[in-house]
Formats: structure tokens, sequence, C-alpha cells
């Protein structure tokens, strides 16, 4: 019998280029770091769309935290939110989904894509909120420094797709309305840094490229860039299996 595989230790991510999306539309809802967003786009190579419509990429940025409502809970102390912008960015949310765009969610805007999925929040945790740790690319094994500006979290379901977590624990109290986790030395649990949900196109990071390091900003575009050509793929391979399917329905017309 052959020895076990060892596993390989991360590699760490020290690449700062960006990749270039060769003119592809973003289109970029208000919220925390709006301008900084939109500059990270166009220096990825995106141009600017004004409408879902018009989008090839819809970006959920961050900011106030997204109602507890919308998830089935009860708001807790350190909880804030706008209605007005849950319910404009639901409605930004449906019309892309109708329109098969895909979905980067920054922050709040993963947190916000989390719910609109089903998922549920903490909502509050504690050591996030500014300060800087590592996080593990469980995709390609790949370990970074992300910056960290939230005090929510997302609690796992299971329809995501988790592409990265903490590295090492950061938090050791999570809230929400009918539970309080508190770990004590030597426990742990996972937090999810970045994910994906199959049904909806999205990728999500809880961190901010646009204000992060270039080693960071790196990391977040080429995944997003990734996660783009993938969908495009699929889109051209279903275009050309129902074109075939077509052409095979016109031969057998006319052999009838």
């Amino acid at each position: 019998m052959p020895p076990p595989i060892k596993p390989q230790a991360p590699r760490s991510w020290e690449r700062i280029d960006l990749p270039n999306f060769n003119g592809r539309k973003v289109f970029v809802t208000g919220g925390a770091f709006y301008s900084q967003i939109v500059g990270l786009m166009a220096a990825s190579g995106m141009t600017r769309a004004t409408s879902v419509k018009d989008a090839d990429i819809v970006v959920f940025s961050g900011g106030a935290d997204v109602n507890p409502a919308l998830y089935g809970q009860q708001p807790i102390r350190e909880t804030s939110w706008s209605s007005e912008r849950d319910d404009a960015e639901i409605a930004v949310y449906v019309e892309a989904v109708e329109r098969n765009k895909t979905l980067f969610g920054i922050c709040r805007g993963a947190q916000f894509i989390h719910v609109m999925n089903g998922g549920h929040l903490w909502q509050h945790v504690e050591g996030h909120g500014g300060t800087n740790h590592y996080i593990t690319d469980l995709e390609d094994n790949y370990v970074l420094v992300t910056n960290s500006i939230h005090h929510q979290m997302l609690i796992e379901n299971e329809d995501i797709d988790i592409a990265a977590v903490c590295s090492g624990q950061v938090s050791r109290k999570f809230m929400c309305d009918d539970q309080t986790e508190d770990l004590s030395d030597g426990e742990t649990m996972q937090e999810i840094e970045a994910g994906y949900y199959v049904d909806d196109r999205s990728f999500f990071t809880q961190g901010h490229p646009e204000v992060g390091s270039d080693i960071y900003r790196s990391w977040c575009m080429n995944k997003l860039y990734d996660h783009v050509i993938e969908w495009e793929l699929f889109d051209l391979e279903a275009l050309e299996d129902d074109d075939g399917d077509s052409d095979l329905f016109t031969a057998a017309e006319e052999t009838s």
C-alpha cells in the first residue's frame, strides 16, 4: 500500500496583478466606499453600466446591517439598518437574478446575498471590526491578509459554497437574537470570509478589496474574474446545446 499523501501547507498569495475584464459592464449599488469600488472596477478593465439591464456584473457594496426581519430574527442592541436601502437592493437583486447577471457582494453585500439565499447572520461578533487577519483560500490553498471592518458574520447553511475562512480564530463571541456563543480557550468556530451561491451566480467577500492591500485586491478580483468566466462558459455551452437541439429538430422535420 502506498504511503498516504501528505497535505500541502498553504502557499502565500503574493500577486498584486488585477485581471482585465475587457470592458464588461458593472453596476454598483450605493453604499460604503462607493467611489473606491468604482475605481477598483475601472482599474480591472470594467466600464460603468447605468442600469442592471445593461450590466454584466452587479456589485452590492458595504454599509449598514441587513434588517434581521429578512432572516427571521429580532434585532439585538448592536444591530442597525436602513429599510429603504434593503427594499431598494432587494429590487436590484431580483432583477439581476432574473436577468442572469453575475453578482459580487462586499461586506454587507456578502451578508445581503447570503440572506437573499435563505441564510442567517450572527448579528454581532467581536474581534473583526478594524482588525486585519489571515484568511485561507479553501479552493486553491492560499493564505493572505484581509482587512476586517464588519461586526456581523454569515452562518453556514446547506447551499453556500465556502471559498475562504479565517486562518485562525478571530472572534470568540457570536451573538444573535436567541443565541450567544462564547468560545473558551481551545474552542473554534468556522468564520466564513468568502463564498458562492450557484442559484444566483454570486461571489462575495467579507473584506473590502476596494480599500484593501494590493495583495487582497488582486486575490478578490482574480477570484471574481474566474467566477465570471466560469458562468460565461456555462452560458456558451448551454447556448451551443440549444443550437444543437434546434438543428436536430430541424433535420427531423425535413426528413419527415
